[in-house]
């Protein structure tokens, strides 16, 4: 195995034991992944429903929609869920000093290419959350998202239900 390939499977190892214990808090470093690492995340969380959040720094809507993320987390990661956020930021050194200021208890990655990251996972517009039950896409959503809308989606794929509506109501933020 050549010396990347080396490199890569120890860093999944790593991004695999980080995301599987329990009731680590938000000083855990902000690990650099591709689209292919963030697909390995997911599937190796298939017994859960896995929610990833594509976010930034300078978003104003992800700023205010983290924290409430973190609280669902808190609430759900011993019921089969796992909230993984995806930061599209340039520095991994902003991104954790934002998440160690604002508390976020979830695992937070940082896309190593984000334009790549974005075509893959087809992020138009963010914050972004997409529901994975058995490492397939169940459900997406675009923009703010209320957290009772939020916690009846993972309520929603726990059941195996279909996801309800956003409220269109809500104004768009």
């Amino acid at each position: 195995m050549s010396m990347v390939g080396q490199f890569r499977r120890a860093l999944l190892l790593t991004l695999f034991a980080m995301l599987s214990l329990p009731g680590v808090g938000f000083a855990r470093d902000v690990e650099v992944v591709t689209s292919t690492d963030l697909k390995e995340v997911i599937r190796s969380n298939k017994d859960k429903i896995v929610a990833v959040t594509f976010w930034a720094t300078w978003c104003s809507i992800c700023v205010e929609h983290l924290p409430e993320l973190s609280t669902l987390y808190e609430k759900y990661k011993n019921k089969n869920v796992e909230i993984i956020g995806v930061s599209l930021d340039d520095k991994p050194k902003a991104v954790q000093q934002f998440i160690e200021k604002k508390g976020i208890t979830f695992p937070v990655l940082m896309a190593r290419d984000k334009e790549e990251m974005s075509y893959v996972y087809q992020v138009k517009k963010i914050p972004l959350i997409c529901y994975y039950k058995d490492g397939e896409l169940e459900h997406r959503e675009e923009g703010y998202t209320d957290p009772q809308h939020i916690e009846e989606d993972l309520r929603s794929c726990l059941q195996g239900s279909e996801p309800p509506k956003k409220d269109a109501s809500m104004p768009s933020r």
